[in-house]
């Protein structure tokens, strides 16, 4: 509740509008934290979501898209224009392909609410949620940084199709579960025809 409320000091809810349980999940995030934000990356031209330490891109931006193009237009104009926005519709401020983000949109893990603010304080917010990190810990993530591209050799590729899930994820009545088909990887990984004559 206290988090909540200091919430309320920067950042305007949207309203009308309730998110399904692990909609976080699909765009790619998979930390605990319970606050977490997303804007449009100009850069990489897709969705990025973070909590305040872990942030990623390449989740479904799909899914990002529709919520603000379509099912909550509306209501997220109406909150942009009372956190100080003038004109939402010529500049759009949770970013787009042609203009960084200058507000973002902060989701409610726990009660599956969505809020805007700006992005620097949305950025000071999130930390806060996070305590901070040992030096094991730091050592061990810089360790992990630094062994990723070894990692990424060792990938096999296999032949795969496109699964008909939201990366990894089906949304059942009101949540998200892990798809059963792919295993959360939005592949489902095919066994190649071998033909022997």
């Amino acid at each position: 509740m206290a988090k909540q409320l200091a919430l309320k000091k920067f950042a305007v809810r949207v309203i009308g509008i309730n998110i399904p349980g692990n909609w976080d999940r699909p765009l790619g995030y998979e930390g605990c934290a319970h606050f977490v934000s997303m804007y449009w990356d100009c850069a990489s031209d897709d969705v990025y979501i973070t909590d305040g330490v872990v942030g990623r891109s390449g989740g479904s931006w799909r899914l990002y898209t529709n919520l603000v193009e379509r099912e909550a237009r509306q209501q997220i104009v109406a909150a942009l224009m009372a956190c100080g926005v003038t004109d939402p519709q010529s500049i759009w401020p949770l970013g787009s392909s042609r203009a960084e983000a200058t507000h973002g949109l902060i989701l409610d893990r726990y009660e599956h609410t969505l809020w805007v603010a700006q992005l620097p304080t949305i950025a000071e917010f999130l930390s806060l949620q996070h305590s901070p990190l040992r030096e094991e810990a730091r050592a061990l993530a810089l360790s992990l940084a630094r062994d990723k591209e070894t990692i990424y050799g060792q990938q096999i590729i296999r032949p795969s199709t496109p699964c008909c899930c939201e990366r990894g994820w089906i949304l059942t009545s009101n949540f998200y579960l892990p798809c059963p088909k792919c295993e959360r990887t939005g592949r489902i990984v095919g066994i190649p025809n071998i033909f022997m004559r």
